[in-house]
C-alpha cells in the first residue's frame, strides 16, 4: 500500500476517535492535538473525482503533498492555524480553498466541516483573464451564530459572481 494512501486511511479512521475524545474535557488546556476534521467531497466537471493532489499549506508554507488522493479525504487541521488547501488534477483548473481554525477560547466541543469542491477543464478558461482564478474559491472561519465553521458569504457570492462573469465570456452567443 502506498505511503500517502495510508497517511489518508489513518486521516478517515482518526476522525470519529477525535470526535469522542473531545468530549472528554471541560476545557481545551485539558488536552493536546487539537484540530478541525475538514471532509472534502472533489468533482470534475460534476462527476466524482477517483484521484486528485492535494496540497496544504500551514501560514503560507507547504506541510503536506497527497498525489493521487481519492477525491472524497478527510483532512485534520490542528487549532489556532491559517491554512490553504489546494486541489488539482491534470486537465482541470486547480482550486483552493484559505481555511483559519481559530476557534473562541472556551469551545471544547464543534463540528466537522464538510466542503464540497468542483474542479473544471482547464481548456475552458483558454481566453479568460487569470486574475479571478487565482483567488481561493472559499475563504472558510468560525462563526459563532451558526456554531461552526462557514465559509464567508459575502466573499464566496463576490468569487462566483467573477468566476460565472468569466464563463460568460468563454460562451459565444
Amino acid at each position: 500500500m502506498k505511503p500517502q494512501t495510508i497517511l489518508v486511511l489513518a486521516a478517515l479512521i482518526a476522525a470519529p476517535v477525535f470526535t469522542q475524545a473531545q468530549s472528554l474535557v471541560e476545557r481545551r488546556d485539558q488536552a493536546t492535538g487539537w484540530y478541525v476534521p475538514v471532509k472534502m467531497r472533489v468533482t470534475t466537471n460534476g462527476a466524482k473525482a477517483k484521484t486528485v493532489n492535494v496540497q496544504v499549506y500551514m501560514e503560507n508554507e507547504l506541510i503536506h503533498e497527497i498525489p493521487g488522493s481519492p477525491g472524497n479525504f478527510t483532512l485534520n487541521l490542528d487549532l489556532e492555524h491559517s491554512y490553504t488547501v489546494v486541489l488539482a488534477k491534470e486537465g482541470y483548473r486547480s482550486k483552493s480553498m484559505f481555511i483559519n481554525t481559530h476557534v473562541p477560547e472556551q469551545r471544547v466541543a464543534y463540528p466537522m466541516y464538510e466542503c464540497f469542491m468542483d474542479l473544471e477543464a482547464e481548456d475552458k478558461f483558454t481566453h479568460s483573464d487569470p486574475f479571478y482564478m487565482d483567488f481561493p474559491g472559499a475563504i472558510v472561519r468560525w462563526d459563532e451564530a451558526a456554531q461552526g465553521f462557514t465559509p464567508q458569504l459575502g466573499y464566496l457570492a463576490d468569487i462566483q459572481s467573477k468566476m460565472a462573469m468569466l464563463r460568460v465570456q468563454m460562451d459565444p452567443q
